[in-house]
C-alpha cells in the first residue's frame, strides 16, 4: 500500500521562478464526475521529475496532486489511482492504493504511480482514473467497494499523460554559401540541417552541437537554438556554425544534441552548461557520429598523410 502523500508547493514555485519548469497549476484540474452529496474530488497529474504531462519512453513516476473536500476530519479514506491506455481503452498496470486520514474537511494529497516504458513506435497517451472510498481498502475488496467520488476523464490535459516514442535527431551538413561540402581555408559558416522524429507539439527544447575533427578533436565552436519549440512532432532546423580563420587542412563534422530546456543553460562562450539538480536525463537524443561523410566538411585543402 502506498502512504507517500506530498504536495511540495514552496519547491515548485522555486523552480517556477527560476525558469526550470512551468507552473503546473497552468493547467487547471480536473473535477470528479460522480460524487456522494457534499464530497468533491479534483485531480492535477504531471511527471514527478518534470513537473509537466510528458514522459521519456523509458516511464517515470506520476504525482496526481488532489484536492479534497467534504470529508470527516478523522476518518479514514482510501484513494485509489490507476492507468487507463487511451488507445486500448483498457485499464494498465496495478492499481496504487493511498490510505488518507484527513485532519480537516478540505485538504491536498499526492499519490504517486508507476508509469511503464514505451516500447512501441507511436507516443501512448494515459489517463490517470482516480477513486475516493471511505475507510480502508484493499486490493481484495476494492472491486466491492462503494465510490464517494471519482475521476473518469479522458480529454483533459489536467489528467492525460503522454510516454514518447523513440525520439531521433540526424544531422547532415553542407557550406552555408554554397551548398557544397568545402570551405575556403579562411573559414566560413558550416549550415547543419537537424532532423527530428517524434517530438513533442509545442515542448520547449535546447538544441546545441559542436564542431569536431573527425579525430574526435574538440574544436571550441559551439551553435544553438536554446528555447525551440517544434510546431509538428517531425520536422527539421538549422543549426549555423561559424568557422574562424586557422582551420585550414582538417574536416569538420557537427555533433548535435536534444535536450530539455528547463535542464541545461547557454554559457557566454556558447558551451552547454547542465543546470545544478537538473534531473536525468538531460539530453533526449543525440547524433554524435562523427564518420559520416554526408555531415563532414572539409576546409580549404585538406592536410595529406604521407
Amino acid at each position: 500500500m502506498n502512504t507517500h502523500k506530498r504536495l511540495n508547493v514552496p519547491t515548485v514555485a522555486a523552480l517556477v521562478l527560476l525558469g526550470l519548469m512551468q507552473p503546473a497549476l497552468a493547467t487547471p484540474p480536473a473535477s470528479d464526475t460522480k460524487a456522494a452529496q457534499g464530497v468533491s474530488l479534483t485531480s492535477l497529474v504531471v511527471e514527478d521529475a518534470d513537473e509537466n504531462r510528458f514522459f521519456l519512453r523509458t516511464g517515470g513516476i506520476a504525482r496526481d496532486d488532489v484536492t479534497y473536500d467534504g470529508v470527516t476530519p478523522g476518518h479514514s479514506y482510501t484513494l485509489v489511482a490507476q492507468l487507463y491506455h487511451l488507445g486500448t481503452q483498457e485499464l494498465t498496470g496495478a492499481p496504487v492504493l493511498d490510505t488518507l486520514t484527513p485532519d480537516a474537511a478540505s485538504g491536498q494529497t499526492s499519490v504517486m504511480l508507476p508509469v511503464p516504458a514505451n516500447r512501441t513506435r507511436f507516443n501512448v497517451d494515459y489517463a490517470v482514473y482516480l477513486t475516493l472510498y471511505e475507510g480502508q481498502v484493499d486490493p481484495a475488496s476494492v472491486a466491492d467497494a462503494t465510490p464517494l467520488a471519482e475521476i473518469r476523464d479522458t480529454e483533459s490535459e489536467a489528467t492525460v499523460i503522454q510516454v514518447h516514442a523513440v525520439q531521433r535527431v540526424t544531422v547532415t551538413a553542407a557550406d552555408a554559401a554554397d551548398g557544397d561540402r568545402a570551405l575556403p581555408g579562411k573559414g566560413g559558416s558550416i549550415a547543419a540541417r537537424v532532423d527530428y522524429e517524434n517530438l513533442v507539439e509545442g515542448y520547449p527544447y535546447t538544441i546545441w552541437g559542436e564542431l569536431m575533427k573527425t579525430s574526435g578533436q574538440s574544436t571550441g565552436i559551439f551553435a544553438s537554438i536554446a528555447d525551440y519549440r517544434p510546431k509538428g512532432k517531425n520536422g527539421s532546423v538549422t543549426l549555423e556554425f561559424t568557422v574562424p580563420d586557422g582551420f585550414e587542412g582538417v574536416e569538420l563534422v557537427p555533433s548535435v544534441g536534444l535536450y530539455h530546456m528547463k535542464r541545461v543553460s547557454i554559457g557566454q562562450n556558447g558551451g552547454l552548461q547542465i543546470l545544478p539538480d537538473a534531473p536525468n536525463p538531460v539530453m533526449i537524443a543525440s547524433d554524435p557520429n562523427l564518420n559520416v561523410p554526408a555531415k563532414t566538411i572539409a576546409i580549404g585543402t585538406l592536410f595529406q598523410e604521407d
